[in-house]
Order: C-alpha cells, then structure tokens, then sequence
C-alpha cells in the first residue's frame, strides 16, 4: 500500500494544523517502522513522521488477534 501525492498532503496538513495546538491519535496495525513506506514522497514522510513523532506518548499492544478464533 502507498498514499499518493494529495493523500500524503491531506495528512500533512491536518498534523501540521495540530501541532503543538492539539493533541493527535493516531491508531495503526502498522508497524511505526514501516510507515515511511507509505508514502510516495520521501519529503511528506519525513515532514508528516517528525511531526507525530515528536513530544510523543506511544504505547504498542502485542498479542493474540481478538478476531482470531479460539481452537
């Protein structure tokens, strides 16, 4: 999967709007490491991570999937 140009805009926009204003959620099942492979420009991922990264609480959950059946 990759965000093309307006999406990677769209997202920067909203983080740039909210930094150090509001506070942001961000819920994902990907990996922090491999979001920069979302992004079709490198300068929007650079841009969009260092401004959810920074000053940031992050907590990551593992375990079993709750979707997954019981056997």
């Amino acid at each position: 999967m990759e965000l093309d140009i307006e999406k990677c805009r769209d997202i920067f926009e909203i983080l740039d709007g909210r930094e150090g204003r509001k506070s942001t959620v961000v819920i994902s099942q990907l990996p922090v490491k491999e979001w920069y492979d979302l992004f079709k420009d490198s300068t929007y991922a650079d841009a969009c991570l260092d401004r959810l990264l920074y000053k940031v609480y992050r907590k990551e959950f593992k375990g079993v999937s709750l979707r997954e059946t019981n056997k």
